[in-house]
């Protein structure tokens, strides 16, 4: 009734140059419907002398335009008829240019809040998902919605999720990982009912720091949700040179307390296994932490890194020497403290300790980086968990997708000592293997200039193809 009632009053209120496509509300009974115009009706007084408002005032859409058109049904025939028709407006009618943006014409329907919904789901951006079906309607006027309808959609769902508070469905989110995950554990606290810090690691994640909790990096993102708090997360490389995560924390303040707080409830998490050593950038509240709870460890940070090609402490210190020198810097307090600091920085002091080959914070900025196509900083807690499940899934395919590389391929052999290439191929994972094949091809460019044999010892002396000068010596020991 309503859709046959607009159209007969489009059909009697359409001028050459002018519409009043849908611009029309209902008042619909059993026995009775009236349609309206949308600008029927006035805002009442007291909201527009209201002077002490925050916000400003909402534009006036309403201007009591009386045009309307009703309906009654006959009690005995059932038929509808018109009963009362008002065919003229106190306004300019809306052109047909403007029709789609009029509030009665606009709405998403059941299958436009599916694919919006889906398409959120899986990391999608509201604007892009407003983009997209633009794209797939046929333009802006087709879509049948606006960007500000969609956002509220999505806000109203988000909204539908969290029914008992952000932090409740955060925390009823987190047991219910726990049911399915025996060795999903979180450690969180408290404030005035409210989430003060959070630590959280899954199955997988507690599995991959047993194999490879040799060397942790941990470090803090910008403040991705709504409440702005930091999240820092626990990462190292894998064996294929891959960024694999250990575990996350939301915390209130980036202090040392809460870092200490952290990695006491983090290393509790991980049955309170110790790295063999701790990369961080070079904040000084990250490094009180440390400090305290990782005592003894060999610990880097990557905020400075000065060449890889540094080979000796001699050599860095005539370097170091020389810039002081060159750029006057000697009586700079910032450089005078990161020279303080060499001992967890340059990698002359760093040598004989293992770090995973990690050497800067790229690796940390890499996840950042990936995090960022998931999140923003108006998303709540509980969305940010499911997110971040979305992120862990993407680096957990890479890994699969480098174990089957490895397992199922195997690379073809070009270098020169084949039976080393050969043995590389089957210990080492294929993107390590591109490193140690890296290695072979430099040791297959060595000229041997003298072999002289002593004995049980054979001794090789070789030299650079390219470079005579420089000279590498090898021994080797007969075994009968």
């Amino acid at each position: 009734m309503e859709n046959d009632g607009k159209e007969s009053y489009k059909d009697v209120d359409q001028s050459e140059d002018l519409s009043v496509e849908y611009e029309c509300s209902s008042d619909e009974s059993d026995d009775k419907s009236q349609l309206v115009c949308n600008k029927a009706g006035e805002r009442h007084w007291k909201h527009l002398k209201r002077y002490n408002r925050q916000r400003e005032h909402r534009t006036i859409t309403r201007v009591n335009c009386r045009a309307k058109i009703r309906f009654i049904r006959h009690y005995r025939t059932g038929k509808w008829k018109v009963s009362v028709f008002e065919s003229e407006h106190n306004h300019p009618l809306c052109p047909p240019k403007y029709k789609h943006l009029i509030t009665a014409n606009r709405g998403l329907n059941e299958a436009d809040k599916t694919q919006a919904d889906s398409l959120r789901a899986c990391g999608v951006k509201t604007c892009h998902i407003m983009g997209y079906m633009v794209s797939q309607k046929g333009g802006y006027d087709k879509v049948g919605f606006t960007s500000k309808d969609l956002h509220n959609h999505i806000s109203k769902t988000m909204r539908s999720k969290v029914k008992d508070g952000d932090v409740f469905a955060v925390l009823a989110y987190l047991l219910s990982k726990a049911d399915s995950d025996p060795l999903f554990l979180e450690k969180f606290t408290l404030k005035d009912g409210r989430l003060d810090n959070l630590v959280w690691a899954d199955g997988a994640s507690v599995v991959d720091y047993e194999y490879f909790s040799d060397v942790l990096a941990f470090d803090t993102t910008y403040k991705k949700n709504v409440y702005n708090k930091p999240l820092v997360i626990f990462s190292r490389t894998n064996h294929h040179g891959q960024t694999t995560i250990f575990g996350c924390a939301l915390l209130s303040y980036e202090r040392s307390e809460t870092f200490k707080w952290a990695l006491k409830k983090f290393l509790k998490i991980m049955s309170r296994k110790l790295s063999g050593g701790v990369v961080t950038d070079g904040d000084r509240a990250m490094r009180e932490a440390i400090l305290e709870v990782f005592p003894g460890i060999p610990h880097r940070l990557c905020a400075w890194h000065l060449h890889r090609n540094v080979f000796t402490v001699q050599i860095f210190e005539e370097r170091w020497s020389e810039i002081i020198s060159k750029y006057g810097l000697a009586e700079n307090e910032w450089v005078q403290g990161i020279y303080n600091d060499k001992m967890k920085w340059a990698t002359a002091y760093l040598r004989e300790h293992f770090f995973g080959r990690i050497r800067t914070t790229s690796q940390c900025e890499g996840i950042h980086s990936l995090l960022k196509n998931y999140v923003d900083s108006k998303i709540s807690f509980l969305e940010f968990m499911h997110k971040f499940s979305e992120v862990l899934k993407h680096y957990r395919n890479n890994h699969l997708t480098a174990d089957f590389e490895t397992f199922y391929k195997f690379p073809v052999l070009t270098t020169c000592l084949e039976s080393f290439e050969k043995q590389a191929a089957k210990l080492y994972t294929r993107n390590i293997f591109k490193l140690v094949k890296d290695e072979i091809e430099a040791a297959g460019a060595l000229n041997v200039t003298e072999c002289p044999n002593s004995g049980d010892i054979v001794e090789y002396n070789t030299s650079e193809y390219f470079n005579q000068q420089w000279q590498l010596s090898y021994e080797f020991i007969i075994v009968p």
